[in-house]
């Protein structure tokens, strides 16, 4: 098998299409796209539950164990400090919000071990975040200091924290979901939508689903640099739902001034994880005809890339402005991006 055909297996085994098998790819080859993916586990549990390791044959099955075996114990680590990161936060009276994968790991996955956990994401009201942050530190957490930290505070909507220890994970404190230069996004509204969800036995709350959908189309559109597709895995979970509406989607991301950038998003899961961008999606959300033509002459035909040459920082500066609610807000959003690296 070629590396498209690789990538074309990978994809229909996210998506459920479990055919019959023709050629296994090579075990190492095929494990190496998995974890540049970032599905390994995920490709693991789906192939274990269905009993049809035969699609990819005895070498990426032991290359798909090894990677499912490595996440367990970095999911166990990271866990146990985010169980430890609550309970600092419960002493202060605050409530978290679950953020991303910390949040669909219970809900939509057959054990802990079958998606990757990068680091934990926590939102909290902006008002509590400087204080959930000093609590964190007092406990041992590490966050930037000096310059760096500035430029967090002032460019971002999060700030990094390294627990202490030998091995270290790492916990984000949000305070809102998107930078407010390019997305206006009414945080207040959306913890009032918030619903309860116990995470490590704690008291917790998650985000309404069709905040979380639009959230992650706009982190997608954050992550057109890297191949990972656990998020359209995770997508296509909370809009299989009876009840979920995608028109309620795309007035909240109008609302946030984030919907030229989620139909782009749509544009691409289209291409590599159909059930999270199904038709209604894209006819609320409908691609303006500027963003296909300046975008056109980027497309990529592989498989998995929506985009060629997005290790080039101008191709990447090209994406973020095309992604932008409308072209009046670039010369805005160019120089908040000069005053950011230059601060």
């Amino acid at each position: 098998m070629s590396e498209r055909s690789d990538a074309r297996l990978l994809l229909s085994i996210l998506r459920g299409d479990l055919a019959a098998p023709g050629t296994p790819p090579a075990g190492a080859r095929f494990g190496d796209l998995c974890r540049a993916c970032d599905v390994a586990p995920t490709v693991h549990a789906i192939l274990e539950r269905a009993g049809r390791f035969d699609l990819v044959g005895a070498d990426a099955e032991r290359e798909l164990a090894r990677a499912r075996h490595k996440c367990r114990n970095d999911n166990l680590l990271l866990l146990a400090r985010l169980e430890q990161a609550l309970d600092i936060l419960g002493a202060e009276g605050i409530v978290p919000i679950a953020l991303k994968g910390i949040s669909f790991l219970g809900r939509f996955y057959p054990s802990f071990d079958a998606r990757t956990l990068d680091d934990a994401d926590l939102l909290v009201a902006p008002a509590e975040a400087a204080r959930a942050i000093e609590a964190l530190e007092r406990a041992g957490w590490t966050g930037p200091r000096g310059a760096e930290r500035t430029h967090w505070l002032r460019s971002s909507f999060e700030m990094p924290l390294t627990s202490p220890g030998p091995v270290t994970v790492l916990l984000e404190i949000h305070w809102s979901l998107g930078q407010e230069q390019r997305y206006d996004i009414p945080v207040g509204e959306i913890l009032a939508r918030t619903v309860p969800q116990e995470i490590a036995g704690r008291p917790a709350r998650r985000l309404d689903d069709h905040d979380a959908a639009a959230h992650l189309l706009l982190h997608h559109v954050q992550h057109y640099f890297d191949r990972r597709l656990k998020w359209a895995v995770d997508l296509a979970s909370i809009v299989a739902d009876p009840g979920f509406d995608w028109s309620e989607v795309a007035r909240r991301l109008r609302s946030w001034k984030g919907s030229g950038a989620a139909s782009l998003a749509l544009r691409h899961l289209r291409k590599v994880h159909p059930p999270a961008s199904p038709d209604e999606a894209r006819r609320v959300l409908p691609v303006a005809a500027w963003r296909r033509a300046i975008l056109l002459p980027f497309r990529s035909p592989d498989p998995v890339d929506f985009f060629r040459g997005t290790r080039w920082r101008i191709v990447q500066l090209l994406l973020a402005a095309a992604a932008l609610e409308s072209p009046a807000d670039l010369p805005g959003y160019l120089r908040h991006r000069a005053r950011r690296d230059r601060d």
